[in-house]
């Protein structure tokens, strides 16, 4: 395996992420969101009614930087939490109607986005592409 950082795996992931993100945060920008904000937002449409830890995890994010994007989202009124009847220590997060609007409006630069990044790779290449990334991701939690 080659070690120049041009073709290290690390490497390669990170830009390509950070390529994508810069290309959606100019989208996410002009609804005053950071891409981050807007993939906790992406994440709790997915799971509405979730707790900070549970999205943490999902989002690979410490608690406490969860913490500090959901502070910035209640303020922004895009969403609430509610304490959790089974532990009283704990808050419920959910999606504001504002904040389904914002995720509505973005939709189609979300799907701009993904069909720049996708474009000239077959449906045959982005199955094994999901499949190879998945399969490191569950290699990586062991």
């Amino acid at each position: 395996m080659s070690t120049r950082d041009d073709r290290s795996l690390g490497y390669l992931l990170h830009h390509t992420a950070s390529a994508y993100r810069r290309v959606m945060g100019a989208h996410t920008k002009a609804f005053d969101l950071t891409p981050e904000q807007f993939g906790l937002l992406v994440n709790l449409r997915l799971k509405d009614g979730i707790s900070q830890k549970k999205l943490a995890d999902q989002m690979y994010k410490d608690q406490a930087t969860t913490g500090k994007i959901i502070e910035k989202l209640e303020a922004k009124n895009l969403i609430k939490r509610s304490p959790d009847p089974s532990d009283r220590r704990a808050f419920l997060l959910y999606m504001t109607e504002e904040a389904e609007r914002v995720l509505d409006q973005l939709a189609p630069w979300e799907a701009k986005t993904r069909a720049q990044a996708l474009r000239g790779i077959s449906d045959e290449e982005l199955e094994l592409f999901e499949r190879v990334i998945r399969t490191m991701q569950d290699n990586l939690q062991d």
